[in-house]
């Protein structure tokens, strides 16, 4: 059997794309670890997965980056500024975060025979050259145009001349063993644009310790249940407790059973709060668990979000924040899976009504369920780790 080492920024929705194949690994015999910074050591736990402590945390480095005023933005305001370090953190990524991940995975003993990397972590690509082992990457987000091989080659180069690597300024190294991609091909071209892409199934992650409340059987369940929450990012966006506000009333306007989840630490039993009747509010639930009962998800449309709705036949109302959460937004609301509010325009009155028109069209649910039996129809996991393995005997 292999080492195989997973590598991943030290963010929740970066390690989850992750975290079905190492585990599968795990199952097929093969030594595993996952290479992050030691702010990830409890995640990891939960899913129980080898940490190798290691990694540039660059999460202080954005509020640096950040300009003054940031934090007495409104909401809109506050996600375009947010936006606007999309391509700077990209190559930042791909420079000095790359070259001292790969640095810290080269000063370890534990020697892999091949590394396995979220899509925005390129330490592991850098180390994996210079180890002479081959490579993967597994798509952890929408918009790919930022990270294609011409773009970040004469970036990643640097760390390929501190490595003593030959220079790949096209950067045709970047993705020439195996990109994993984890949506269906009808969705679209712009999601196969990274070369050797191969589509699999997308499979929910899930902790030992995950399952939902008791108290979601008593909901009444005479009206459809809705299922929103908003990403972590967007949940520490100045302005984002107004926007959570407006989206509690939009919920209440609308004749359903909603849940509403507000992030881990909320303060969920605000007395000022106006919470409807039909409106439960929880800080976390585990959402691919909840997804399972729902009839509606109403999210900020990352790409794990939208893939575990997916996967379940679930429609979606989103309102996107950031630049890859208007990307999915738009590839799905294309193909009917979703109706989008954009964010300027987002409030009570326009959230409650997409969410309703969404909850009285069959035409959405028949589309995420023709979506779903696409989803359905792609190789299995263990497909994936098959082809994974054949790049070590290659």
């Amino acid at each position: 059997m292999s080492r195989i080492l997973f590598t991943t920024q030290p963010a929740g929705g970066h390690l989850r794309p992750l975290v079905p194949i190492a585990q599968a690994a795990l199952l097929r015999g093969h030594t595993v670890a996952v290479s992050a910074p030691a702010c990830m050591a409890e995640e990891l736990a939960g899913y129980r997965l080898p940490h190798l402590v290691g990694g540039y945390d660059w999460r202080y480095d954005v509020y640096r980056m950040l300009p003054k005023g940031y934090d007495r933005q409104d909401f809109a305001a506050a996600a375009d500024t947010f936006r606007a370090l999309g391509e700077p953190l990209t190559r930042a990524f791909a420079g000095h975060v790359a070259r001292r991940t790969a640095a810290d995975i080269l000063g370890h003993d534990w020697r892999p025979d091949l590394v396995v990397r979220e899509l925005d972590e390129f330490g592991g690509y850098l180390a994996a050259e210079a180890l002479g082992v081959p490579h993967a990457a597994v798509i952890s987000f929408g918009g790919l145009d930022g990270v294609t091989g011409p773009v970040l080659g004469p970036v990643l180069d640097e760390g390929r001349r501190e490595l003593g690597l030959p220079a790949d300024p096209r950067g045709e190294r970047l993705y020439r063993h195996l990109t994993a991609g984890f949506l269906p091909p009808e969705l679209g071209a712009s999601e196969l644009m990274l070369p050797a892409t191969r589509c699999y199934r997308h499979i929910n992650a899930e902790r030992a310790a995950d399952r939902l409340p008791s108290w979601l059987a008593g909901l009444d369940l005479s009206r459809p249940l809705v299922f929103a929450a908003f990403g972590t990012v967007v949940y520490g966006l100045p302005g984002s407790s107004r926007f959570v506000e407006e989206a509690i009333a939009a919920l209440g306007d609308v004749d359903c059973t909603a849940v509403l989840a507000l992030g881990a630490g909320a303060d969920t039993h605000d007395a000022a709060r106006k919470v409807p009747g039909n409106v439960r509010l929880v800080d976390f639930v585990d959402q691919a668990l909840m997804l399972e009962g729902c009839d509606l998800f109403v999210t900020h449309g990352g790409l794990n979000s939208m893939k575990e709705a997916l996967r379940l036949g679930v429609p979606m109302v989103t309102v996107p924040v950031l630049d890859d959460h208007r990307h999915n937004a738009g590839l799905f609301a294309a193909a009917g899976l979703s109706r989008t509010v954009p964010l300027a325009t987002a409030n009570r009155r326009t959230m409650a009504h997409e969410i309703g028109r969404a909850l009285a069209d069959p035409a959405l649910r028949t589309a995420a369920r023709r979506a779903q039996r696409h989803l359905h129809a792609l190789p299995a996991l263990d497909t994936l780790v098959d082809d994974l393995e054949a790049l070590i005997t290659r």
